[in-house]
């Protein structure tokens, strides 16, 4: 109870002494000095507000107080700050006429704001008086820029969209569109990253702005489009008739008019030519990836051509390959025949012919020439096997009395002997068999047959002949077979 007492007593004594300083002129370091020591800002900020004057330079270092309070005592001010923006915004009507107290008063709006706002709570019950005294006085749009100006950023950012459209719906009053403009070219400058927001809220209204009567609200509009020229270029340029206000405005009466005028058309150059250059790059750029994308087709086509030519190439060397082994395969079984003429050539026997049903029987129609001899008795005739029998048994010396015509006999005989040996040991196959059956057939056109005679001078005896004989008519057969598999 006692400290209660104290605590009481001590701000009575505060209050009297913080009165007692009200009267006379106004020193800062003594209130500061006060305002530091004590705690009881409710009490000091309802001494501040019941002290008045007559004296707009008393009222002025009054309204001061204000600020140094918050500049002392910081965001522990902030419970009270409805009650001190209300006494402001009343000071302004109180003196509404007189332009430098309303001044004084939106500055120390914002230097309280700066100090002490620092959550959207108290943006909040600050806001709330100021929004019901905006429609009142052009002053008041002015605190309300103040507001936004001084607050801090994170604030700022999260309440931009709600106070720019704020200042949007004031601007249809008829004083303060300075203050406004000026208020919503703060927001754009601070928030940059929302001014695309930004620009479809403010553009419907720019053209009537840079056409009003006040060249000050010309003034703030053209900062406004300068801002948007440089940050959203893209939505300015949709909107030629900027561009036809600008023409407009370069030749203002007002020097300020137009060089804001100059500077935005020379950025709207500057964005265009960057447009057109921006363009042609992607057109280049585009032409490029065109050509890349043609050239790695044809790079594709070029390796599609080179892996078709390389499997041309493998089919070949595979044909080749098979070539080669079927031609050595065919080489070998030709070995394999000339082996097996060589070791018929050898026989000596030569009485077991082997004829197959579908080979064609060559009979010879020859007339047997009778010898000449001094006997009277005729040659008894024989049957063709005692003749066959009687011409294998025969000497080299008896061989050569046989006349021509049974020579060609033998060899025909041999040569038929051969090819039947070749068709039962399966060497042979169906075409192959044709072609010696043709080879038998056109035996009787070779001209070395015609005369056999000279043909049979050149070998001693019969067996020799036939052997002879018969390797050449396998040695033309295999020459026949090799020109035909040519062929293919």
């Amino acid at each position: 109870m006692e400290a209660f007492q104290l605590k009481l007593q001590r701000m009575k004594n505060y209050k009297q002494q913080l009165q007692y300083l009200l009267q006379k002129p106004i020193a800062s370091p003594q209130f500061r000095q006060l305002f530091l020591e004590c705690d009881q800002y409710q009490m000091i900020v309802q001494v501040l507000i019941e002290a008045k004057s007559d004296k707009i330079s008393v009222v002025k270092e009054q309204l001061k107080l204000f600020g140094l309070l918050a500049e002392c005592v910081n965001e522990n001010l902030s419970p009270q700050l409805p009650m001190i923006f209300t006494h402001l915004l009343k000071r302004i009507k109180d003196f509404e006429s007189m332009s430098c107290v309303c001044t004084q008063v939106a500055e120390i709006i914002g230097k309280i704001v700066k100090l002490c706002c620092y959550d959207g709570e108290v943006l909040n019950s600050i806001l709330k008086p100021l929004m019901n005294h905006l429609n009142q006085n052009a002053q008041h749009s002015l605190c309300l820029t103040r507001v936004v100006q001084f607050l801090s950023f994170e604030i700022l950012e999260q309440n931009a969209l709600f106070l720019f459209r704020k200042f949007i719906s004031l601007l249809n009053q008829q004083n303060g569109k300075v203050e406004i403009l000026e208020g919503m070219a703060a927001i754009i400058l601070s928030v940059e990253e929302q001014s695309d927001i930004f620009a479809d809220e403010i553009i419907p209204h720019l053209s009537q702005l840079l056409q009003n009567q006040q060249w000050q609200v010309k003034k703030m509009a053209l900062d406004i489009l300068y801002s948007l020229v440089v940050l959203q270029k893209d939505k300015i340029q949709e909107h030629s008739y900027f561009k036809e206000l600008m023409y407009e405005l370069k030749s203002n009466k007002i020097k300020q008019i137009r060089d804001s005028a100059n500077l935005i058309l020379d950025v709207l150059q500057q964005n265009n030519q960057q447009s057109q250059q921006q363009s042609q790059s992607q057109s280049q750029s585009q032409s490029q990836q065109q050509q890349q994308q043609q050239q790695q087709q044809q790079q594709q086509q070029q390796q599609q051509q080179q892996q078709q030519q390389q499997q041309q190439q493998q089919q070949q060397q595979q044909s080749q390959s098979q070539s080669q082994s079927q031609s050595q395969s065919q080489l070998q079984s030709q070995q394999q025949l000339d082996k097996q003429v060589t070791s018929v050539e050898r026989q000596t026997n030569y009485g077991g012919q082997i004829k197959s049903s579908s080979q064609p029987q060559l009979f010879i129609n020859t007339t047997y020439k009778q010898s000449q001899s001094n006997t009277a008795i005729p040659q008894q005739p024989q049957t063709p096997s005692q003749q066959q029998n009687n011409r294998l048994s025969q000497t080299p010396a008896l061989t050569n009395k046989i006349s021509n015509d049974e020579k060609l006999q033998l060899a025909i005989d041999a040569i038929q002997l051969l090819s039947g040996i070749l068709k039962s040991k399966g060497i042979c196959d169906s075409t192959e068999t044709q072609q010696i059956d043709s080879i038998l057939n056109k035996l009787n056109e070779r001209d070395s047959y015609k005369q056999p005679t000279m043909k049979f001078s050149q070998f001693n005896d019969t067996e020799t002949f036939i052997s002879k004989e018969a390797a050449e008519i396998l040695r033309e057969f295999k020459e026949k077979q090799r020109s035909e598999y040519l062929r293919q």
